[in-house]
């Protein structure tokens, strides 16, 4: 049976297709550039030209499909028109639901964020876990948004999954929403990395062949309106830098600076560009834990978790491949 999947230019949606491309699924992609060099190309995949707001490309597309992923997103943290978050978050996700129920779509996975968890204490968060603090940016507020409405959707009886992956790392497209990745990348390629002095911070990274695989988990054991962190280890950013500088064995030097400091640098540069992703309010979302608990996915889904050390080491290698 097709399956419709939307995000397949972007980070995890393109691994995704690719996936079940690899595995003989016949697939339907909604994209706006059909000659997007991301694209996976294969006799078993049609592309269609479009977008999430348009509800009648979102319906030409999913026509006579039985699964859906869902993920496409805004997922930067800041653009100068706040309200593509909500057009594309919250709008698209609308349309892409409503055109689901009437194509009598058997499953939907939508693809959430754990950034609507927000940041923990000193405690891994749950799925059940309350939020502690507001919400710190129109993404998360979108994403939060989106996510009551698949939970209306659901009580509509569209049979429906939320999958929340944490810090997204690994190979594949250097997207916004591959920052570990691109990080790495500037260490193999520059002599200096100037980074926040926030080393004792505690964040989840999870390896991106461990989230297509939960997506896939999800739409064969998921249940309707269920939330399920994929996630990895909870790792402080002096092991990540620790990590990653033994395993590329780079000379190059980390400046830590002063966050207060690095502060003062991003409000210069968004008063410079609206549009800059280094802003004020980023290196506070980085100077917090973010720990997250996976068990619920384990348990239910069947989710494994590939060790820090290992992603980062395949991820090294594919950046050494990829560059060569």
């Amino acid at each position: 049976m097709k399956i419709f999947i939307t995000g397949a230019t972007g980070y995890v949606g393109n691994q995704l297709a690719r996936q079940l491309m690899q595995q003989g699924k016949e697939l339907n992609l909604l994209v706006r550039d059909p000659g997007s060099v991301n694209l996976p190309a294969g006799k078993n995949v049609t592309i269609f030209k479009g977008d999430i707001t348009d509800e009648e490309s979102v319906a030409r597309a999913i026509k006579d499909c039985r699964y859906v992923y869902h993920c496409a997103a805004i997922a930067k943290l800041n653009t100068s028109d706040k309200n593509i978050f909500y057009d594309v978050n919250v709008t698209g996700t609308r349309n892409i639901m409503e055109a689901a129920l009437h194509a009598n779509v058997q499953k939907m996975v939508f693809t959430s964020s754990a950034a609507v968890f927000g940041p923990s204490l000193n405690i891994p968060l749950t799925e059940n876990d309350p939020r502690i603090e507001s919400f710190e940016s129109d993404y998360d507020f979108s994403k939060h948004m989106a996510e009551n409405l698949v939970r209306e959707f659901v009580n509509k009886g569209l049979n429906a999954v939320i999958v929340n992956p944490s810090r997204v790392y690994g190979p594949g497209p250097a997207t916004y929403s591959n920052a570990v990745t691109r990080m790495i990348q500037y260490l193999l390629t520059k002599k200096i990395l100037f980074f926040p002095k926030i080393d004792d911070y505690r964040t989840n990274y999870c390896y991106i062949n461990d989230v297509v695989n939960g997506h896939i988990l999800a739409m064969e054991k998921g249940v309707a309106g269920e939330n399920y962190i994929l996630g990895g280890e909870n790792i402080s950013y002096g092991e990540l830098l620790k990590t990653v500088t033994q395993q590329t064995a780079t000379k190059n030097r980390i400046v830590r600076m002063p966050i207060g400091l690095v502060k003062g640098i991003a409000f210069l540069s968004q008063l410079i560009n609206r549009n800059t992703e280094l802003t004020p309010s980023l290196i506070t979302r980085f100077a917090k834990n973010r720990m997250l608990n996976s068990e619920k996915a384990m348990n239910c889904l069947g989710y494994q978790v590939t060790s820090f050390n290992e992603g980062i080491q395949h991820t090294i290698d594919f950046l050494k491949h990829t560059k060569s």
